[in-house]
């Protein structure tokens, strides 16, 4: 092949040309006129087509994966913004890292302290995130449900409350010693200064979710950066995630949530059942999770099987490409392009194409 004269670079308007092959004009399967928000465009297509994602689309979940750096977050802040501000469609992060806001131009900013959860509700789903985060052990699982149940709970007002539950509780062997024991000191951990002020034993008025349906043209940015503790962290993020679903459900609206980091709530090894669950269970209230991690080989195979749009940046591990090639049906030529992705390039899979494509998010 003739080498280019030195000096010589590509016009910016053919450089996607020459890099990848061309690619046909993708054939959609839905109605064009149905509400949708525009990614970017279609790589190397001629003529020049836009990467669509259709509104239903939302409400079957998005899967979004690519190594550090490689745009997954910039995407997912795009989707935020043009959902929001195009679409009216409220929509929340959970940003685990605290990035979004360099990310967005538009949003509506909460802390932790200025949106605590409540602890338990009364479901059991709320202690059964508990005791996934904090690895209870069956016999502490118990003892903490008999503390729940008590008559005189509904007295505890705060977390030091609740562990003084648990101490006073009656004895009735000596593995129930040890374990009494060894929950108080699993749970001591929300009893600290920074963290106590996170969670209450009674329930928060619902003003400030009612407010992201309000002011639903921009993201409403929950940033649980500045938590130190993991298991804090993930027991905030969880009740976040759970919280804002249940009280969508009850107002029979739209929403759509962005979990990052979802190799904290969704992994093989530290499950939180109750975040899995809503994969299947809440598409049909309109209600869409975009799941956002660095590796789709950590994650349970709900993830995949339940996520009907798949935005794969750059991805390099081989245990990473093995799950993708087995999740999506695409030519070889397109899979082995997967890991020389530039930043914000991607392979989209979606419901309303006949097969995947490469695009660039803009």
């Amino acid at each position: 092949m003739r080498r280019a004269p030195l000096g010589y670079t590509t016009p910016p308007i053919y450089e996607s040309r020459v890099k990848y092959p061309e690619q046909q004009v993708p054939v959609e399967e839905f109605d064009t006129n149905e509400p949708h928000i525009v990614l970017g465009r279609v790589l190397s297509s001629i003529p020049e087509y836009p990467a669509k994602l259709y509104k239903s689309a939302f409400f079957r979940h998005i899967l979004i994966t690519g190594t550090t750096g490689s745009g997954k977050s910039y995407t997912a802040s795009k989707i935020a913004d043009r959902l929001s501000r195009d679409l009216k469609i409220p929509v929340a992060i959970v940003d685990w890292h605290g990035e979004y806001q360099r990310l967005l131009s538009r949003y509506t900013l909460l802390t932790p302290r200025e949106l605590p959860l409540q602890l338990f509700t009364g479901e059991p789903d709320d202690l059964s995130i508990l005791t996934s985060i904090f690895e209870l052990t069956p016999p502490q699982e118990y003892i903490l449900e008999k503390v729940l149940r008590r008559r005189d709970f509904v007295k505890v007002k705060t977390i030091g409350g609740l562990l003084e539950a648990v101490e006073i509780l009656p004895e009735e062997s000596t593995w129930f010693r040890e374990s009494k024991l060894s929950l108080h000191r699993k749970l001591n951990v929300l009893s600290r200064e920074e963290y106590s002020d996170l969670f209450k034993f009674y329930e928060p008025t619902n003003t400030t979710f009612s407010k992201l349906f309000v002011e639903s043209d921009k993201p409403l940015l929950i940033d649980v950066s500045k938590i130190i503790d993991l298991s804090v962290k993930k027991l905030y993020a969880s009740l976040l995630v759970k919280r804002l679903v249940n009280y969508t459900m009850k107002s029979l609206r739209q929403l759509v949530v962005i979990i990052e980091e979802a190799q904290n709530y969704l992994s093989k090894q530290n499950l939180i059942k109750p975040i899995c669950e809503m994969l299947r269970e809440i598409r049909k209230f309109n209600i869409g999770l975009v799941v956002v991690t660095q590796s789709v080989s950590q994650l349970v195979e709900d993830v995949i099987a339940n996520t009907n749009t798949k935005i794969i940046h750059s991805v390099k591990s081989k245990q990473d490409l093995e799950v993708i090639e087995k999740a999506i049906y695409m030519e070889h030529s397109l899979l082995s392009l997967i890991p020389y992705l530039e930043v914000g390039e991607a392979v989209y899979s979606t419901i309303s194409l006949k097969k995947p494509i490469l695009i660039r998010v803009e």
